[in-house]
């Protein structure tokens, strides 16, 4: 009875990348003085990325790196120096990270309370651009915003500017 529970247990533990397979994991471009930057406001491990290469075939995944198995966190702020939005409050987590240029993008944004959203688009060279999802009801209804941060030179403060599509 012992092995004949220990074979099973083993061959269950041995279709577990079945069932739970490793998720992936977006890899940012190297830093270059024309790499797109974005900064995506909320919960860092709701976040993925996915670019679309030249076969049409999407690649990428989260922006951090998820466990196979549970992910009880939902991650903390990571900073690498974009500019802020002047006057603008930046109290939640967020992720900045840069991006590739020129080519066609989704941010994804999912949450196991059942928000899900994709929101295409493609970076332009020099741009940081800001994401931020924002909730509405219990529903699971969610929104994905994205603009972008630019400076105005004339007031020497930073600000939101539209995204084009």
């Amino acid at each position: 009875m012992n092995k004949l529970m220990a074979l099973l247990m083993s061959l269950s533990l041995a279709g577990c990348s079945t069932f739970f397979p490793v998720p992936t994991e977006y890899h940012p471009p190297a830093q270059t003085d024309d790499v797109a930057k974005i900064r995506l406001i909320g919960p860092p491990m709701s976040y993925a990325l996915y670019l679309k290469d030249p076969t049409s075939q999407e690649k990428g995944g989260w922006v951090m790196k998820h466990n196979r198995f549970m992910n009880p966190f939902l991650g903390s702020t990571k900073d690498i120096g974009l500019p802020k939005v002047t006057g603008k409050s930046y109290k939640d987590d967020y992720f900045e990270t840069l991006l590739r240029p020129d080519i066609p993008t989704t941010i994804h944004h999912a949450l196991y309370q059942g928000c899900s959203v994709n929101l295409p688009f493609t970076p332009e060279k020099k741009k940081i651009y800001e994401a931020h999802i924002s909730y509405g009801d219990k529903s699971g209804y969610c929104v994905l915003y994205l603009k972008e941060v630019a400076f105005d030179s004339v007031n020497a403060i930073y600000v939101e500017k539209d995204v084009t599509r």
